[in-house]
């Protein structure tokens, strides 16, 4: 991660006191976990001064919430010391530093939550001990608390990650192995249609776009909305029952494609990121599968018909109808709305039949090598849990074989995938959209994690 994305994240964690909005109403995932310890520490009932370890997470995540922590301690008068020592010095440590109180804490990232768990404990010795410390009955407390993490706990757990692996097969590039780590990233009120990513400002870090029956959205790296605008136009004549469209970034100017099948004709979009607006540019007569490549919806449907117009003006027509379409050049995924997937290795090429996938899938290099990997969610209309598969596309059967990293994801049904680079140091994030079983719609991130 680039020092300056740090200083940003950083700045967000340590700016904002306990009640002020970070994105949508909701305090940092690190301050409020400090403040939930912090009152587990004084109930224990602590004495001061109290010393803390940390340990787990990466050590610039150890150190975020150490500093919040000891703030929080501070304001209730407890005296804090965060101590720089492995675990097992902690307790003689303590003692040596005059602490009365220690706790004990892991900082871990799980399942979209960060977490701490640990114990506190008495450090005070007896004269009467003799040569052999001995603990105080009070305090005496465990500790287990976790809060929904974000998207500056991922970026300050992803610090310190390996940027370099073991060179890929048939590559100059290096691979590093893949380990994610989650967090909610966004929320929206309503169902979501359709999901992109791209640089829409120029500033080398990619936006999120999100599409919804009659909305645009677009978010920054920190999941806070940057701009939004209700979509304009002539309804379609034959519309979908469930939200649907299609979203994709141009380049050479960056703008916006994005069409609802609510409506008869897409619009392009330009961002202007100072005044917090999308403005109109144009129209659009063919749905935005990608960069350069267009399609057409099935009236009534939530597909797409099988004809596409490729990038260099070709046209291609695809098995069947699809969901969803990926391009990776020169490889291209359309996935089809029984459960299987048409994957070209190249645009002439006739295409290989995979079986077992979710309408949730794209192609996007998460190891680095240069070669796309193949993500992917459950193929069941109502998985649980639903779940996220990474697979290597170097074997001409890739669901046969073990995925390179899975996880699973929060409840709902995971309908949109997409890879970002959102801090631009060429690294691919992840971000899954999914339909909340209320009617709303949740964005959720997943990074590379510090091991």
């Amino acid at each position: 991660m680039s020092r300056s994305l740090l200083s940003l994240f950083l700045a967000l964690v340590f700016a904002l006191p306990s009640g002020a909005s970070a994105a949508e109403g909701a305090s940092p995932a690190t301050a409020r976990l400090a403040q939930a310890v912090a009152e587990a520490i004084r109930a224990a009932p602590a004495e001061a001064p109290v010393a803390v370890s940390l340990s787990g997470g990466s050590a610039e995540l150890r150190r975020a919430f150490g500093t919040l922590l000891a703030s929080r301690l501070a304001a209730q008068q407890l005296g804090p010391v965060v101590l720089e020592v492995p675990p097992e010095r902690a307790e003689a440590t303590a003692r040596e530093q005059g602490a009365r109180s220690l706790a004990r804490l892991r900082l871990d990232l799980e399942g979209g939550e960060l977490v701490a768990r640990g114990d506190v404990l008495g450090t005070w010795v007896n004269f009467w001990s003799g040569r052999t410390p001995t603990r105080p009955p009070k305090p005496a407390a465990a500790v287990a608390v976790g809060v929904e993490a974000d998207a500056a706990v991922l970026a300050l757990a992803a610090v310190g990650t390996p940027s370099t692996g073991t060179p890929g097969p048939g590559s100059s590039q290096q691979k590093r192995p893949i380990r994610l780590l989650g967090a909610v990233f966004a929320r929206l009120e309503t169902p979501l249609a359709a999901l992109a990513a791209g640089d829409l400002d120029g500033d080398g870090r990619d936006e999120v776009a999100a599409l919804t029956a009659h909305e645009v959205v677009v978010f920054g790296a920190d999941g806070r909305i940057l701009a939004r605008r209700e979509l304009e136009g002539t309804a379609a004549t034959a519309t979908t029952r469930e939200p649907f469209g299609a979203l994709a970034v141009l380049v050479g100017p960056p703008r916006l494609a994005a069409w609802s099948t609510r409506y008869a004709r897409g619009e392009v979009l330009v961002l202007d990121r100072a005044k917090g607006t999308l403005r109109p540019s144009g129209t659009l007569e063919a749905a935005p599968l990608g960069t350069s490549e267009r399609g057409a919806f099935v009236p009534g449907q939530t597909v797409f018909a099988p004809e596409v117009k490729l990038a260099d003006g070709r046209a291609l027509t695809v098995p069947a109808p699809f969901g969803a379409a990926s391009f990776a050049a020169p490889r291209m995924l359309f996935v089809h709305a029984d459960g299987t997937a048409s994957l070209y290795a190249r645009p002439a090429s006739a295409p290989a039949r995979l079986s077992g996938l979710g309408v949730g899938s794209a192609l996007g290099d998460l190891d680095g090598d240069g070669a796309p990997e193949l993500l992917t969610t459950s193929p069941q209309l109502q998985p649980s849990p639903e779940v996220l598969r990474v697979l290597s596309l170097a074997t001409d059967a890739p669901m046969a074989h073990e995925p390179l990293w899975q996880g699973a994801l929060p409840a709902g049904r995971a309908l949109n995938v997409v890879t970002a680079d959102l801090d631009g140091d060429k690294r691919r994030e992840v971000l899954v959209g999914s339909w909340k079983p209320d009617g709303t719609s949740e964005l959720f991130l997943l990074r590379q994690g510090a091991p």
